[in-house]
């Protein structure tokens, strides 16, 4: 099989992979750039998986040493370069067992290609690559990559890819697909709609699927654990451990894979506001299962009300950018998205919420698999709403921690637990909001 992205003329790098059950066999092609040592390297953790690199020239063949965690030809960088190489596949997975480097799952190998591309460490800005993956009829390769040239300065960020006997599905969605790539399990068949409908209840909420081309890697895990992590720049994919003493209604019932996909909605932020995207797939997941009706009002509200007192800021803290901790990041995170919902909603006369904000970053190509500020995506978030909502909130909550009465907007919201029990209030006056929320989908 072979997965290519279009050639272009002015590609800074261009890779030729051919895999076999053990190692990759990697001939590139790299155009001169400005750097006078002409450093190249891998992603840390994969240098010493490297083996053989050598300059071709005609029928010749130079061997490059490695220094430290990088090889230098200054040749490459004055005039540009033919490298091979090979990558020990099968070795880096069995010595790291690190998915960012290379992990082993019975038949399947999973590692991202910043883990077997070597190139130079200094790229001209706007440089692109391309890559071409041939393998034997017996091993599949998938990856998370948009069609045609990839952002050179993007290949160590690159999503999750794997080698092995894996069962390739494309789901096709609104707006966009979502490949489904699966270590073979018994009871494969089963999974697939799971997935499918996971899939589209998250495209339904962003009125499209919103990072087109992504993939899910589905890889075993042992007994009954489900844990899911999301990678995007460049691509986008999604690495999903699922364990292989799961019944299908325990899998059913499961919120992981829906956080993860929503994760597919959010650009990559700086690491100071992961509170951000961590948030947002903590407080879209449940929503969007509800309108799905795959949940209960009660559980969706009675979930908040327990969760989000995590989120508010404790003595010493500072604001969501400032403050890291895991409930700060997490229902902090899904705090801040809470009250730009209901905000839009009181603003808008509840015509319209949080999804059509997103849908705007959504429409103007925001995704994981680019990296935008913050602020870029409040901005085109709340013109989308036409508010100021997203901005104002970020401004009071951003750099400080801010004061929210939560138990006041729980009452306006109509929403109360009493021991175990959920109870609404459809007198209060943000009941209307809180049921919009929530809503089913129509069909």
């Amino acid at each position: 099989m072979i997965v290519a992205a279009a050639l272009v003329a002015a590609a800074a790098l261009r890779y030729q992979v051919t895999a076999s059950e053990r190692e990759l066999s990697v001939e590139a092609q790299v155009a001169a750039f400005p750097d006078r040592g002409g450093e190249l390297s891998v992603n840390d953790g994969a240098e010493p998986f490297v083996r053989e690199v050598a300059l071709v020239e005609g029928e010749a063949f130079t061997p490059i040493e490695r220094r430290g965690d990088s090889w230098f030809a200054p040749q490459c960088a004055a005039r540009g370069c033919r490298l091979r190489y090979r990558f020990a596949l099968r070795e880096a997975a069995e010595a790291s067992d690190d998915e960012d480097v290379a992990q082993r799952f019975g038949s399947v190998i999973e590692a991202p290609p910043g883990s077997w591309l070597l190139r130079p460490l200094r790229l001209p800005e706007g440089a692109t690559a391309e890559l071409s993956v041939a393998t034997p009829a017996e091993i599949h390769f998938a990856a998370g990559l948009p069609p045609g040239p990839l952002a050179a300065g993007s290949i160590g960020a690159l999503p999750y890819a794997a080698f092995g006997d894996l069962r390739v599905e494309k789901v096709q969605l609104t707006g966009g697909s979502l490949t489904v790539a699966m270590a073979r399990r018994p009871h494969e068949d089963e999974l697939l709609p799971w997935m499918r409908s996971s899939a589209a209840l998250v495209a339904g909420y962003f009125g499209r699927f919103p990072a087109d081309g992504a993939l899910l890697l589905v890889l075993p895990a042992p007994g009954e654990q489900i844990h899911g992590r999301t990678r995007g720049l460049g691509g986008a994919s999604i690495l999903l451990s699922l364990g292989t003493g799961l019944d299908l209604a325990q899998v059913r019932k499961s919120w992981e894979l829906v956080h993860e996909l929503v994760h597919l909605g959010m650009p990559s932020l700086p690491r100071r506001q992961l509170w951000a995207e961590e948030g947002l797939a903590t407080y879209v997941e449940p929503i969007a299962r509800a309108r799905a009706g795959e949940l209960s009002d009660e559980k969706v509200w009675g979930d908040l009300v327990r969760g989000l007192p995590q989120g508010l800021p404790r003595k010493g803290d500072e604001g969501l950018d400032r403050t890291h901790t895991w409930g700060r990041t997490y229902w902090g995170g899904a705090l801040f998205w809470l009250l730009a919902d209901v905000g839009i909603r009181e603003r808008t006369g509840n015509r319209l919420g949080l999804e059509h904000a997103l849908r705007g970053v959504v429409a103007q190509g925001g995704s994981i698999a680019v990296r935008w500020p913050l602020r870029r995506v409040l901005e085109v978030g709340d013109r989308a709403t036409g508010t100021s909502v997203l901005e104002d909130l970020y401004a009071r909550l951003g750099p400080a921690p801010g004061e929210v009465d939560l138990d006041a907007l729980f009452r306006k919201l109509g929403v109360s637990l009493h021991g175990s029990e959920v109870e609404f209030d459809d007198r209060a006056p943000f009941a209307p909001i809180r049921r919009a929320i929530t809503a089913l989908e129509k069909k």
